[in-house]
């Protein structure tokens, strides 16, 4: 099984790493991690604030298109070039192909967001600011934010067309991002009906409010440990209920 896992990992990282659209998306990041110094010109007082407000941020909204884009993009250019065909062809079962291509896509987000990452923290270095374990505990939950976006996106291409997937990725982020909201309004919701279908929706979609850490990031506060941890289990947990349902759509899916 490892060896099978292994070769769908080399052949994705291989076909991402290639591929143009993600060299340009990472150029676009390194762009707005320069322009990250313009702005922090043009606050007198709060250089290093804005800096590292603006550069971490990004870097979360591209790990974000990173992972929408090879999640939703990968089965489907297997399908339209029929390789998925041929793949499934051979003693392989589905689960290990969805399993396969996700640590595939892991693999390239971590290089993708760990490029970005360390030119930021080389913009830290020339201007003489500090680099605390603020920045690295942050960008740990950025990227475990991006496996469980990533891991939604395969998800939803197992059963639907590209634009579609992509268009509910992006609804499943923005609903994620509002997740606080979204319970705000159904506890005072006066309808049963909408309060309840709010709560259903809390039930479903994962908290992604915990990774973002960005007052922590421009304050250089502290970031509790704890929260650090139970964060990456709930994204982790996540990730394997999401990967579970699409290996099970897969397994259903006929490609004949």
């Amino acid at each position: 099984m490892w060896l099978t896992l292994n070769a769908f990992i080399t052949q994705t990282f291989r076909e991402a790493i290639r591929n143009k659209i993600l060299y340009g998306i990472g150029f676009f990041a390194i762009a707005i991690l320069l322009f990250s110094l313009v702005l922090g010109e043009l606050s007198l007082y709060e250089q290093e604030r804005v800096i590292r407000d603006v550069g971490m941020t990004f870097i979360m909204i591209m790990g974000i298109a990173l992972s929408i884009y090879a999640g939703v993009g990968l089965i489907h250019r297997e399908i339209d070039r029929r390789i998925i065909y041929t793949i499934l062809s051979k003693p392989i079962r589905r689960y290990q192909f969805i399993l396969g291509r996700f640590l595939g896509i892991a693999c390239t987000l971590f290089v993708e967001l760990a490029a970005m990452f360390a030119v930021f923290l080389g913009l830290l270095l020339v201007r003489s600011m500090s680099i605390d374990a603020t920045l690295f505990q942050a960008f740990w939950l950025i990227y475990v934010e991006s496996l469980v976006i990533s891991a939604a996106a395969l998800m939803f291409s197992t059963f639907s067309s590209a634009m579609l997937s992509s268009l509910m990725s992006a609804g499943f982020v923005v609903l994620g991002l509002l997740y606080p909201q979204i319970g705000f309004y159904a506890e005072r919701e006066k309808t049963i009906e909408i309060a309840a279908f709010m709560r259903a929706a809390q039930f479903i979609l994962p908290n992604l409010d915990h990774f973002d850490v960005s007052t922590q990031v421009s304050y250089a506060l502290d970031i509790p440990a704890s929260h650090v941890m139970w964060s990456s289990l709930h994204g982790i947990a996540y990730v394997i209920v999401l990967l579970c349902i699409a290996s099970i759509i897969m397994e259903k899916r006929d490609f004949i």
